[in-house]
């Protein structure tokens, strides 16, 4: 199933960033995804219960061609799921 993050998958969603990131950067990109005044948006991809897969994303202009477009920021689907076309799904949802 997938569906926007809501408030409370704070702690599952913030578990997915094995780079280096601290709370501020967290707390900052949380409350992004939570405003609905700022253009980065959060879906993630639920199965059995728990979050393996989210995406964050963006509407921006592109001026060349006098439209909006999406913008794909990050990608990411739990390794232990990989191989079922989840990031796939989540991409065409978007």
């Amino acid at each position: 199933m997938i569906r926007n993050l809501n408030q409370d998958d704070f702690q599952n969603w913030s578990d997915f960033y094995k780079a280096p990131m601290n709370a501020k950067i967290l707390d900052t990109l949380w409350t992004w995804i939570h405003d609905k005044n700022h253009v980065v948006n959060g879906i993630c991809f639920v199965l059995e219960g728990k979050i393996v897969g989210i995406a964050h994303y963006r509407v921006m202009p592109k001026p060349i061609k006098g439209q909006y477009i999406g913008f794909l920021d990050d990608l990411f689907v739990e390794p232990d799921y990989r191989g079922q076309k989840i990031a796939q799904k989540l991409i065409e949802h978007l």
